[in-house]
């Protein structure tokens, strides 16, 4: 049975995150994912993969928001389904552990009592499963989640636990000492070939006294041949015939339990993707921040956003963080200037983390959100100075933005803070200038923040096609808001009012 909760049925993964562990440092997720996974190992490796996974087919990331919303509407099941999973997986993982310590673990008998301790701890785990799917079935609305509940119940109905029920009494058998009745045919070299099965019974073991009365009106038999099993060639050979036998018993018995475990193993990281996201939802809830689902546009280079702030400052200092606002279309370039400290890399993070988690079919930290699908999701920060490096810290930005240059695709998304502030301003502002025209020609949206004032006035001034121009805001007292607004580039220092503000002259 195959699991579609989280992706659609045709789609096909795209890697539009090629440079994750850049994206992970850049943006900071830490927090989100920690938030997410409540110290759960398993739910934070599965929430981080996925979010390093951008999807970038519209389809599929309308199917994650619907899925998602049926799941934050029913958060008490999903939190069953997942908790059901994982017990499963942690007896399934303690017997794998205890498995590997045994030295014996490979003879034919061993194997099979191992093929009967899984099934027995996948039945029981199917049993379970199975009981809060009925429940839940009854309580979520028509939908994808209703349409998995409905196939898995009809893949393993009533009619499938019984035959499994069966397979289980017949493996006791063997393990309490029965009988595996198999048949064959003399092959090549005069050994047995095309063995069969035909049945697995219970070893009746008969009183002292039973035995006495069946003995009266039996007919002895003649002609009778016997063969001694002292012989050792024939007792060897016995029991290779009884290690066949069991081996193949085992193998059967080992597909059908890899199998019933792919199905809890795919639907446990897709259940845990889910149950994360449910996690940051009720913590945010809690704490009275906004969230909604984006707009996923079919249009280019169309990003809003509605009241967006840092998600992962709001979760740092459980403080509302300054929220911003910025309505575009088919721009470009969104050049963000203004002093150190005004909020310029919080407000960059906060759309490049939204951009992430709206292409992962999530919710995001605004009021509402319009976005389109890009193609590739990149960033270029400024990185501290290594020890290490055998090359400058220029030579190094431009070795990692050429890395990203060559990787990236018309209609990606570049993030780019304080690139180019190694050199001087006037190499810096050259550089700026003729790398980001370049990649606006080649259909590359690229948000930029930088303290390289020349770059930023010139844009202006020559009213750079598809650029929109953002700044730190000053209140009346000429102090930060940390809310970047639309306006004029500015230049990035305060020196003397600084100087007055702290020295007081």
């Amino acid at each position: 049975m195959k699991v579609y909760l989280l992706n659609c049925e045709d789609y096909v993964n795209s890697d539009v995150a090629p440079f994750k562990n850049d994206l992970f440092e850049d943006f900071d997720l830490q927090p989100i994912l920690e938030t997410m996974s409540k110290n759960d190992k398993y739910v934070y490796q599965a929430c981080r993969s996925i979010m390093l996974a951008p999807s970038g087919d519209r389809k599929n990331i309308l199917h994650r928001q619907n899925a998602l919303k049926e799941a934050i509407d029913n958060k008490k099941y999903i939190f069953q389904l997942y908790v059901t999973i994982s017990e499963t997986f942690t007896d399934l993982i303690n017997q794998r552990d205890r498995m590997k310590k045994e030295t014996n673990s490979t003879l034919p008998a061993v194997r099979v009592l191992n093929s009967i301790d899984t099934l027995n701890m996948l039945f029981n785990g199917l049993e379970n499963l199975k009981k809060v799917i009925i429940d839940a079935n009854n309580h979520f609305e028509p939908g994808i989640f209703r349409n998995f509940f409905e196939q898995f119940l009809k893949e393993y109905d009533d009619a499938f636990i019984e035959r499994m029920q069966e397979k289980r009494e017949a493996l006791r058998e063997i393990q309490m000492g029965g009988e595996v009745k198999i048949s064959g045919k003399i092959g090549r070299g005069m050994k047995c070939d095309s063995l069969i099965v035909n049945s697995i019974t219970k070893t009746t073991v008969k009183r002292k006294f039973e035995k006495w009365d069946s003995l009266f009106g039996t007919k002895v038999k003649k002609n009778e041949i016997r063969v001694s099993y002292d012989n050792i060639s024939m007792s060897q050979d016995c029991m290779n015939l009884q290690n066949t036998a069991l081996l193949h018993v085992a193998s059967c018995f080992e597909d059908f339990n890899k199998e019933i475990s792919k199905l809890f193993d795919t639907l446990r990281a897709q259940i845990a993707f889910f149950y994360g996201c449910c996690n940051l939802h009720t913590h945010m809830n809690g704490m009275a921040y906004r969230l909604c689902f984006p707009e996923i546009s079919e249009r280019y280079h169309a990003i809003e956003a509605e009241c967006i702030y840092d998600l992962v400052l709001a979760i740092r200092t459980l403080k509302r963080p300054m929220d911003n606002t910025f309505r575009s279309n088919d721009t470009m370039l969104y050049l963000i200037t203004g002093v150190n400290q005004g909020g310029k890399t919080s407000f960059l993070r906060s759309v490049g983390t939204a951009q992430i988690m709206s292409q992962c079919g999530m919710f995001v930290p605004c009021k509402s959100m319009k976005t389109s699908i890009f193609r590739g999701i990149f960033t270029h920060f400024v990185r501290n100075e290594d020890e290490t490096l055998n090359s400058g810290r220029l030579e190094e930005e431009l070795f990692r933005l050429n890395r990203i240059v060559d990787t990236m695709n018309p209609g990606s998304l570049l993030f780019m803070n304080e690139s180019f502030a190694t050199t001087s301003e006037k190499e810096g502002a050259a550089m700026a200038d003729e790398i980001i025209r370049a990649l606006n020609e080649n259909q590359v949206t690229v948000f930029f923040v930088t303290h390289i004032y020349a770059y930023a006035k010139k844009a202006y001034a020559e009213r750079y096609p598809f650029t929109k121009f953002f700044e730190t805001e000053r209140n009346e007292r000429n102090e930060n808001t940390y809310r970047i607004v639309e306006g004029e580039p500015t230049q990035t220092g305060y020196a003397m009012e600084l100087y007055r503000k702290h020295i007081g002259l």
